[in-house]
Protein backbone atom coordinates (compact mmCIF):
# COMPACT_ATOMS: atom_id res chain seq x y z
CA UNK A 1 0.00 0.00 0.00
CA UNK A 2 1.42 3.38 -1.01
CA UNK A 3 0.13 6.52 0.66
CA UNK A 4 1.19 9.98 1.71
CA UNK A 5 0.06 12.16 4.63
CA UNK A 6 -0.12 15.84 3.78
CA UNK A 7 0.30 18.17 6.75
CA UNK A 8 -2.16 20.91 5.89
CA UNK A 9 -2.21 22.98 9.08
CA UNK A 10 0.64 23.65 11.48
CA UNK A 11 1.00 25.88 14.52
CA UNK A 12 4.50 27.12 15.22
CA UNK A 13 6.03 27.64 18.66
CA UNK A 14 9.52 29.12 18.59
CA UNK A 15 11.97 28.22 21.35
CA UNK A 16 15.40 29.78 21.87
CA UNK A 17 17.89 29.51 24.69
CA UNK A 18 19.31 32.95 25.46
CA UNK A 19 22.47 33.84 27.35
CA UNK A 20 21.31 36.78 29.47
CA UNK A 21 22.31 37.69 33.03
CA UNK A 22 19.53 35.89 34.87
CA UNK A 23 20.58 37.01 38.34
CA UNK A 24 20.35 40.67 37.27
CA UNK A 25 16.96 40.10 35.62
CA UNK A 26 15.62 38.30 38.70
CA UNK A 27 16.82 41.17 40.91
CA UNK A 28 15.19 43.66 38.53
CA UNK A 29 11.83 41.79 38.57
CA UNK A 30 11.74 41.55 42.36
CA UNK A 31 12.70 45.22 42.69
CA UNK A 32 10.09 46.26 40.12
CA UNK A 33 7.39 44.50 42.15
CA UNK A 34 8.54 46.49 45.19
CA UNK A 35 8.39 49.78 43.25
CA UNK A 36 5.00 48.98 41.66
CA UNK A 37 3.23 46.60 44.08
CA UNK A 38 -0.32 47.26 42.85
CA UNK A 39 -0.02 44.94 39.83
CA UNK A 40 -3.01 43.87 37.75
CA UNK A 41 -5.22 40.84 37.19
CA UNK A 42 -5.85 39.58 33.66
CA UNK A 43 -5.29 35.87 33.26
CA UNK A 44 -3.36 35.45 36.50
CA UNK A 45 -4.98 33.68 39.41
CA UNK A 46 -2.86 34.82 42.31
CA UNK A 47 0.69 36.01 42.01
CA UNK A 48 1.94 39.32 40.73
CA UNK A 49 1.56 40.67 37.22
CA UNK A 50 2.93 44.14 36.61
CA UNK A 51 1.27 46.72 34.45
CA UNK A 52 3.01 47.22 31.10
CA UNK A 53 6.57 48.39 31.72
CA UNK A 54 8.24 51.26 29.91
CA UNK A 55 10.35 49.61 27.21
CA UNK A 56 13.27 52.00 27.65
CA UNK A 57 14.29 50.70 31.10
CA UNK A 58 18.05 50.06 30.96
CA UNK A 59 17.84 46.75 32.87
CA UNK A 60 15.67 45.11 30.19
CA UNK A 61 17.37 46.46 27.07
CA UNK A 62 19.40 43.28 26.36
CA UNK A 63 16.19 41.23 26.65
CA UNK A 64 14.20 43.62 24.43
CA UNK A 65 16.91 43.41 21.76
CA UNK A 66 17.00 39.58 21.87
CA UNK A 67 13.21 39.25 21.76
CA UNK A 68 12.84 41.57 18.76
CA UNK A 69 15.66 39.82 16.89
CA UNK A 70 14.22 36.35 17.49
CA UNK A 71 10.65 37.51 16.76
CA UNK A 72 11.77 38.96 13.42
CA UNK A 73 13.43 35.65 12.59
CA UNK A 74 10.30 33.72 13.64
CA UNK A 75 7.92 36.01 11.72
CA UNK A 76 9.73 35.32 8.44
CA UNK A 77 8.55 31.71 8.68
CA UNK A 78 4.82 32.37 9.00
CA UNK A 79 3.85 36.05 8.74
CA UNK A 80 6.14 38.32 6.74
CA UNK A 81 9.73 39.59 6.69
CA UNK A 82 8.88 42.84 8.50
CA UNK A 83 10.85 43.84 11.57
CA UNK A 84 9.00 42.79 14.71
CA UNK A 85 8.77 45.27 17.60
CA UNK A 86 7.54 44.80 21.18
CA UNK A 87 4.23 46.57 21.84
CA UNK A 88 4.00 45.80 25.55
CA UNK A 89 5.92 43.87 28.21
CA UNK A 90 5.14 42.87 31.79
CA UNK A 91 6.50 40.81 34.70
CA UNK A 92 4.87 37.66 36.12
CA UNK A 93 5.84 36.41 39.59
CA UNK A 94 3.92 33.30 40.62
CA UNK A 95 4.16 31.77 44.08
CA UNK A 96 2.78 28.50 45.39
CA UNK A 97 -0.44 27.45 43.59
CA UNK A 98 -0.53 30.59 41.40
CA UNK A 99 -1.37 30.07 37.72
CA UNK A 100 -2.64 31.75 34.55
CA UNK A 101 -5.98 30.84 32.97
CA UNK A 102 -6.34 30.07 29.24
CA UNK A 103 -6.08 33.24 27.19
CA UNK A 104 -4.64 34.73 24.02
CA UNK A 105 -3.23 38.15 23.13
CA UNK A 106 -5.54 40.03 20.74
CA UNK A 107 -4.32 42.95 18.63
CA UNK A 108 -0.78 41.57 18.34
CA UNK A 109 0.96 39.34 15.83
CA UNK A 110 3.21 37.37 18.18
CA UNK A 111 3.06 36.75 21.92
CA UNK A 112 5.70 35.22 24.08
CA UNK A 113 7.35 34.64 27.41
CA UNK A 114 10.91 34.62 28.70
CA UNK A 115 11.64 32.54 31.80
CA UNK A 116 13.91 33.90 34.51
CA UNK A 117 13.27 31.47 37.37
CA UNK A 118 11.80 27.98 36.92
CA UNK A 119 12.12 25.83 40.03
CA UNK A 120 11.19 22.14 39.81
CA UNK A 121 7.39 21.67 39.69
CA UNK A 122 6.76 25.35 38.87
CA UNK A 123 4.16 24.47 36.20
CA UNK A 124 3.95 24.05 32.44
CA UNK A 125 3.41 26.50 29.63
CA UNK A 126 0.55 24.82 27.78
CA UNK A 127 -0.61 25.75 24.28
CA UNK A 128 -4.06 24.64 23.14
CA UNK A 129 -4.97 23.45 19.68
CA UNK A 130 -7.37 25.88 17.92
CA UNK A 131 -9.71 22.95 17.24
CA UNK A 132 -9.85 22.08 20.95
CA UNK A 133 -13.59 21.16 21.06
CA UNK A 134 -13.18 18.75 18.14
CA UNK A 135 -10.06 17.16 19.55
CA UNK A 136 -11.74 16.81 22.94
CA UNK A 137 -14.27 14.63 21.12
CA UNK A 138 -11.42 12.31 20.21
CA UNK A 139 -10.13 12.33 23.77
CA UNK A 140 -13.52 11.24 25.08
CA UNK A 141 -14.72 8.89 22.37
CA UNK A 142 -11.75 7.16 20.78
CA UNK A 143 -9.23 4.73 22.09
CA UNK A 144 -6.04 6.67 21.31
CA UNK A 145 -2.95 4.68 22.12
CA UNK A 146 -0.43 7.48 21.68
CA UNK A 147 -1.00 11.22 21.46
CA UNK A 148 0.83 13.11 18.73
CA UNK A 149 0.59 16.38 16.80
CA UNK A 150 -2.44 15.06 14.85
CA UNK A 151 -4.68 14.12 17.75
CA UNK A 152 -3.65 16.00 20.88
CA UNK A 153 -5.66 18.96 22.12
CA UNK A 154 -2.81 20.61 24.04
CA UNK A 155 0.95 20.60 24.25
CA UNK A 156 2.79 21.05 27.55
CA UNK A 157 6.15 22.77 27.50
CA UNK A 158 8.44 22.47 30.50
CA UNK A 159 9.93 25.96 30.88
CA UNK A 160 13.62 26.41 31.62
CA UNK A 161 15.73 29.32 32.79
CA UNK A 162 16.86 31.70 30.04
CA UNK A 163 14.35 30.17 27.58
CA UNK A 164 12.36 32.31 25.17
CA UNK A 165 9.07 31.06 23.71
CA UNK A 166 7.22 32.81 20.86
CA UNK A 167 3.90 31.84 19.28
CA UNK A 168 1.08 33.38 17.23
CA UNK A 169 -0.77 35.82 19.50
CA UNK A 170 -4.14 34.18 18.67
CA UNK A 171 -3.02 30.84 20.11
CA UNK A 172 -4.78 30.01 23.37
CA UNK A 173 -2.34 29.16 26.15
CA UNK A 174 -2.07 28.99 29.92
CA UNK A 175 0.42 28.33 32.70
CA UNK A 176 -0.41 25.60 35.19
CA UNK A 177 -0.13 25.88 38.95
CA UNK A 178 3.24 26.45 40.50
CA UNK A 179 3.42 23.67 43.10
CA UNK A 180 6.97 24.57 44.06
CA UNK A 181 7.63 26.47 47.27
CA UNK A 182 9.76 28.90 45.22
CA UNK A 183 8.58 31.65 42.89
CA UNK A 184 8.30 31.22 39.12
CA UNK A 185 9.44 34.43 37.41
CA UNK A 186 8.91 35.34 33.77
CA UNK A 187 8.49 38.32 31.49
CA UNK A 188 5.71 38.23 28.89
CA UNK A 189 5.17 40.48 25.91
CA UNK A 190 3.21 41.31 22.76
CA UNK A 191 4.85 41.95 19.39
CA UNK A 192 3.72 43.43 16.08
CA UNK A 193 5.38 43.86 12.69
CA UNK A 194 6.46 47.31 11.53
Amino acid sequence: MIFNIIDVFKIPVYEAKLDLDIKELELFCNSYEGWHPEGRFYSNMGGYQSHDMPLDITDIQPLVKEIEEHASNFAKEFINPNKQVIDSMWININGYKDYNMPHNHPQSDIAGVFYIKTPKDCGFLTVQHPALPVLNYYDLNLNIEKFNSYNTSACKIIPSVNALYLFPAWLMHYVSQNISQEKRISISFNISGQ
